[in-house]
């Protein structure tokens, strides 16, 4: 009869931390889409790595979140476009990265490119959570691909990112 009650009291236990814990666990916030254009400067060789780098201002106020209340950050989505001739498929695949000054830099999303798509959408891996967002007034947003032949002019890449910023609800 001891041991019941004792199992019972655990039990009461748990499930309230469990409660305690789903209320205080950061919510996400949609933050954008945002603008940004990515210039891979060319001469890019054949099975090469190809890179750009862009700076996205932080600016979580004019979504209506509190910087105080910022926990960390998700990629939700990135919407590429692209004019050059060979559209995306000019990379056999993309990689994006975000670091700050304050963080480490952390993959966040890739695709194989199939074809030679001039739009595409790509869903930010939800595993890559970005702690210290809270301390940052810019983010830097990093695409790398392997090219799939020769090109002598840049690719110019234009995006939207949009990002579920984890807050902490009171």
């Amino acid at each position: 009869m001891k041991t019941m009650k004792h199992l019972n009291s655990f039990i009461a236990v748990v499930l309230l931390a469990l409660v305690i814990a789903s209320c205080s666990s950061p919510k996400p916030k949609s933050y954008g889409p945002v603008d940004f254009e990515i210039t891979i400067e060319g001469p890019i060789f054949e099975e090469s790595v190809a890179e750009g780098v862009v700076t996205i201002p932080f600016k979580p106020e004019d979504f209506g979140i509190e910087r105080k209340d910022v926990h960390s950050m998700i990629l939700s989505e990135i919407q590429l476009t692209c004019d050059h001739p060979d559209g995306l498929g000019a990379f056999n695949n993309v990689v994006f990265t975000v670091m700050t000054d304050n963080t480490e830099s952390k993959e966040v999303a890739s695709e194989k490119i199939k074809g030679s798509p001039k739009e595409l959408t790509l869903k930010g891996l939800k595993e890559a959570e970005i702690k210290g967002f809270d301390k940052t007034d810019q983010f830097y947003l990093e695409m790398t691909g392997i090219s799939r032949k020769d090109f002598d002019e840049n690719i110019v890449i234009k995006g939207k990112i949009t990002l579920d910023v984890m807050v902490n609800e009171k």
